[in-house]
């Protein structure tokens, strides 16, 4: 009987094994088409990468893992190659030895580096400082900002499962106002779709693909990353400097005199998302104790952001680019 049992798995594993040869050429051009996204820098190949992670991404928040089926194996595999090399090509910058000190002396050192960053001083705000937006092009922005502003709370509920356990109540507290204190109306998403309806709605030609690769590295950081460490300093940045973007925004709304109703959206971020920030830092920090620990926090802060960052620059050359287009004459 042992032997039986032993020749059942010997097949088993034969047919896995074919499984695998069958997909190699898929694995490979992967391979090579991740290496001219991220080492040689080819826009199109990064695009493409992009969008096939995208997809994949919509696909399990849609459907779930499908554990246990081939495709499932094949999106895990497609993943960890596409992951494997971007991280090669990140920036890698060593933080300096006296700010890993204490946590004190941390907090105060990143908290500088995330206000500091392009992020918070972008020419995108401009544009909303000098009320220089049509109608169009604020329903084009909003369009973008949407695609990420929907699935933020399952990050969070994602990233949730392995943190570390008494860090798990701030992450609830956020989950918690996310999903509006206990009245669904005032969801986040839900609190923003009047804005989008006011614009005129959004349509899947406006998603830029640096709006796809920001939904891309927060999966990467909040629900692959290997520890926590990551996801503490990419989620924490993204709180303590979305504040500091949505005032500028919520001024332009103010000014062009919409309702309460239409900009709450906008008036709950700017009150609430720096506590969150501060308190994602104060409950995950106590854990971080070695050098390595402390630069992965860094380096999961400063992606995040430049991936936040990367979305404004495509909203504003999308916005640019049609100001042109309008202006060629025919």
């Amino acid at each position: 009987m042992q032997n039986e049992n032993m020749l059942d798995e010997s097949k088993l594993l034969t047919f896995e094994k074919l499984d695998f040869i069958c997909n190699t050429k898929l694995m490979e051009n992967i391979n090579k088409l991740a290496v001219r996204a991220f080492r040689d820098r080819n826009h199109e190949a990064w695009k493409e990468i992009q969008l096939l992670l995208f997809n994949i991404n919509l696909k399990i928040m849609k459907n779930g893992f499908g554990l246990g089926s081939v495709e499932a194996m094949e999106d895990w595999l497609l993943r960890n190659i596409i992951e494997r090399e971007e991280k090669k090509f990140l920036p890698q910058e060593k933080i300096p030895e006296s700010v890993t000190n204490t946590t004190e002396t941390f907090l105060f050192w990143i908290k500088n580096q995330i206000v500091q960053h392009r992020i918070n001083h972008h020419p995108l705000f401009s544009l909303f400082d000098n009320d220089d937006l049509s109608d169009e092009e604020l329903r084009y922005f909003l369009a973008n900002y949407r695609v990420n502003m929907q699935r933020f709370h399952l990050h969070v509920a994602a990233y949730s499962l392995f943190a570390p356990f008494d860090m798990r109540g701030e992450l609830y507290n956020n989950l918690y106002d996310e999903m509006g204190q206990g009245n669904f109306q005032d969801a986040h998403p839900n609190l923003f779709e009047p804005l989008m309806e006011h614009f005129g709605g959004s349509f899947p030609e406006d998603i830029n693909i640096e709006t796809c690769h920001l939904l891309n590295t927060k999966i990467s950081i909040c629900w692959f990353s290997k520890g926590f460490y990551y996801g503490l300093g990419g989620m924490g940045a993204l709180e303590l400097s979305i504040p500091y973007q949505q005032r500028r925004i919520l001024a332009h709304f103010r000014r062009r005199k919409l309702s309460d109703k239409l900009v709450k959206f906008f008036v709950v971020h700017c009150e609430c998302d720096e506590h969150h920030g501060n308190e994602w830092f104060n409950a995950g920090m106590p854990h971080v104790q070695t050098k390595e620990q402390y630069e992965e926090v860094y380096w999961g802060a400063m992606r995040i952001l430049e991936a936040r960052a990367g979305v404004f620059d495509g909203i504003l050359k999308g916005i640019m680019s049609r100001r042109e287009k309008s202006n060629v004459k025919y």
